[in-house]
């Protein structure tokens, strides 16, 4: 196994990871408050285009392996924020109804665990879906008799599209941050892994290659990944002045 494929297996490690610390403060909170649902929302915007790109231009197995994780523990995150805000706004729902109707205080609507039922049916559906697309694509693609050096203008632009993406996802958490003036509910794991993740796996493409050729065909993707450790390094110094100032 050559130095770019251990770095990029552990990028893969820190990924997998990385949602672990803040899905488990977001379960012993029971809320997911913390974190920006536009900020997770354009993260997973800029996931889904990164994982197109990848696939259309049939790139390091390693970095499909990154892309195809990144977009489910992303929706993963999404369905756990809105869980927990559903299940909050049950509970005043029912709470609300003790004073006026006490015989129906413990008896939920129908209608809401319905509703309930069909959010979480439809959001592990989407992720089984997108992982089984994707991987098939993928072996399509990687196993065609396309010349896999040749940029490809289509991938490109889904690569620059997430890049893009990426680096401005983090603005909506920096501005919900500096306007409650707290970092409360964030899990500085999950940025600590982020940067090691986004390290390693620029690391493995920079050590599978130095071409010219190669280092443009992979210029997105570099620059969505070191673009986003400066605002990484941002939110984990606002953590660390909170803790320890």
């Amino acid at each position: 196994m050559d130095a770019s494929s251990i770095a990029g297996y552990l990028s893969i490690l820190c990924w997998l990871i990385v949602f672990t610390p803040q899905l488990w403060e977001n379960y012993t909170r029971k809320s997911g408050d913390g974190l920006s649902v536009t900020f997770l929302v354009i993260w997973l915007a800029g996931d889904v285009f990164n994982l197109l790109g990848v696939i259309m231009q049939d790139l390091l197995v390693t970095m499909f392996v990154l892309a195809l994780y990144y977009t489910v523990a992303d929706m993963a995150l999404i369905w756990q924020v809105f869980y927990y805000k559903k299940k909050r706004s049950q509970h005043k729902h029912y709470h609300k109804r003790s004073f006026s109707d006490e015989e129906h205080v413990h008896i939920p609507h129908q209608s809401q665990i319905s509703t309930f039922a069909f959010f979480n049916a439809v959001s592990f559906l989407s992720m089984f879906l997108v992982t089984t697309f994707s991987c098939y694509s993928y072996y399509q693609v990687h196993n065609s008799d396309k010349v896999g050096n040749e940029i490809e203008w289509l991938p490109q632009v889904m690569g620059w599209t997430s890049a893009v993406l990426y680096v401005g996802s983090r603005i909506p958490q920096l501005a919900k941050n500096w306007k409650s003036q707290s970092t409360e509910g964030l899990s500085m794991g999950m940025f600590f892994c982020a940067v090691m993740g986004n390290v390693l796996f620029s690391a493995s493409i920079f050590l599978k290659s130095t071409e010219r050729s190669y280092l443009l065909m992979n210029l997105s993707w570099l620059v969505g990944s070191c673009g986003t450790l400066l605002f990484d390094f941002i939110v984990s110094y606002k953590y660390l002045l909170r803790v320890y100032i």
